[in-house]
């Protein structure tokens, strides 16, 4: 552990994933009963706002990983406020890689922390769900980008407006392999994206798990006399 993370207190050390993780739920809870109110654009964006500054010191263990992580996660933070302000198309497509890059560094820096541990902790299972969570906003984030650069790549069904809460959807439905069928992947592109999403949700869990049932034997061994 670096000595950045020994001067912080000690409730901070332990719950760097839990805020990360109530954010991230609030966020999905309450988007869909919010929609249609008064300034809900900017409510939701302070939501990710947040998620993106907790995730952004979850994840910044190192001072490696606080680079990364912040060359990633505040360009999208600061152009989606502009897009907010401005209303210009290229800055939302600007935030949608801007975020998925985020999404994508800050899960492999979860994992390397993952496998790195020798404790099994609370805060450290959170780490490990905030890590899908963000595989499926990344993913959320790669759709759109594809239905901007390529029309007519999703079949969106009887949804009226297409927009990222479409894609977040569609991406957590192939993450978990439900595969309701309302949303379709028409192009050969979109296909070949929902088949790599969907291995790598369940690589995700198998590693995940593979790698807590080792650290918890080893820190079971640990104890024994």
């Amino acid at each position: 552990m670096t000595k950045k993370s020994h001067n912080q207190p000690k409730w901070i050390r332990v719950n760097r994933f839990s805020f990360l993780l109530i954010s991230i739920v609030l966020f999905l809870v309450l988007r869909p009963f919010v929609e249609g109110l008064v300034r809900i654009n900017l409510l939701m964006e302070i939501f990710v706002s947040v998620i993106l500054l907790s995730g952004i010191y979850a994840v910044s263990e190192s001072r490696v990983s606080l680079v990364f992580a912040l060359l990633t996660g505040l360009p999208a933070l600061f152009i989606g406020w502009s897009f907010q302000l401005l209303k210009v198309p290229a800055l939302l497509l600007t935030h949608h890689i801007c975020s998925g890059l985020f999404f994508g560094v800050a899960t492999i820096i979860i994992l390397r922390h993952l496998v790195n541990q020798k404790v099994v902790t609370v805060d450290l299972i959170w780490g490990a769900v905030c890590g899908y969570f963000f595989i499926g906003f990344m993913w959320g984030d790669i759709y759109s980008l594809l239905e901007t650069i390529q029309p007519g790549s999703f079949n969106l069904g009887q949804q009226p407006v297409m927009n990222i809460d479409s894609f977040i959807y569609f991406s957590f439905v192939s993450l978990t392999t439900l595969g309701y069928g309302d949303i379709i992947p028409l192009t050969k592109q979109a296909q070949s994206l929902a088949i790599i999403e969907a291995v790598m949700g369940q690589m995700y869990l198998a590693v995940n798990i593979a790698a807590l049932v080792a650290i918890r034997i080893s820190q079971a061994r640990s104890r024994e006399p």
